[in-house]
């Protein structure tokens, strides 16, 4: 019995070591301009979409204020809020490397994941005006990026994580460069508030079908 556990507890260290040897290789690791991060490029078809939502929003918080379809303000600064109709849908996606290491360990995900969440205004008429009901992706509004990276931690003392959050407005995405990360205020908020909800290591592992039963399965 005893050497069951053993050979399952080596089984698990070399799964774990080979994982982050590929890591180490990996293409999807965050890239950096200085303390800015890149915007990563080709995670639609190369990385894994692990859920979506329409119009998911904090407590306390409305829909976007829309002036002619489009937001009043840029995604990077304090927008204009009121109460209204769910506006964006929200698609997610994960590095494949931190998919099948949060698969492996099913406690952590690995350092270097990265997630991003591809941000587009919903939309309800297309050009031939065909539908009657529902909503589709309409224009890019932009993305949201979370980055597990312990050599970029970011606050200090008992608020230092490795996980940082940027902010991306569309025209960065369409034209790629670098940004900071968000402001060390919101960037306290955001990491206080994923530290006490993401059912999993700062992730809100629990909106997004592909992860949230992992930690309960065998494989």
């Amino acid at each position: 019995m005893r050497s069951n556990r053993i050979l399952s507890l080596l089984t698990l260290c070399l799964a774990i070591a080979f994982a982050q040897q590929a890591f180490a290789q990996s293409p999807n690791l965050p890239k950096y301009d200085g303390n800015k991060l890149i915007f990563p490029d080709g995670f639609r078809t190369g990385w894994l979409f692990v859920g979506s939502n329409m119009g998911l929003q904090y407590k306390g918080e409305g829909a976007t204020v829309l002036k002619d379809g489009h937001p009043l303000t840029a995604p990077r600064q304090p927008q204009a809020r009121a109460p209204g109709p769910p506006v964006e849908f929200h698609n997610v996606y994960i590095t494949p490397e931190g998919y099948a290491g949060f698969r492996t360990s099913k406690t952590a995900f690995p350092d270097g994941t990265v997630l991003v969440i591809d941000r587009y205004l919903a939309q309800k008429k297309e050009p031939h005006d065909i539908l009657s009901e529902g909503s589709f992706d309409g224009d890019q509004y932009g993305a949201l990026v979370a980055v597990k990276d312990s050599s970029h931690p970011e606050g200090s003392g008992p608020d230092k994580t490795d996980w940082s959050y940027y902010v991306f407005s569309a025209d960065e995405i369409a034209k790629p460069g670098a940004e900071e990360p968000v402001s060390d205020v919101s960037l306290s908020v955001c990491a206080a508030c994923h530290k006490k909800n993401g059912l999993v290591d700062n992730v809100w592992v629990q909106f997004y079908p592909m992860l949230r039963d992992l930690p309960k399965s065998g494989g």
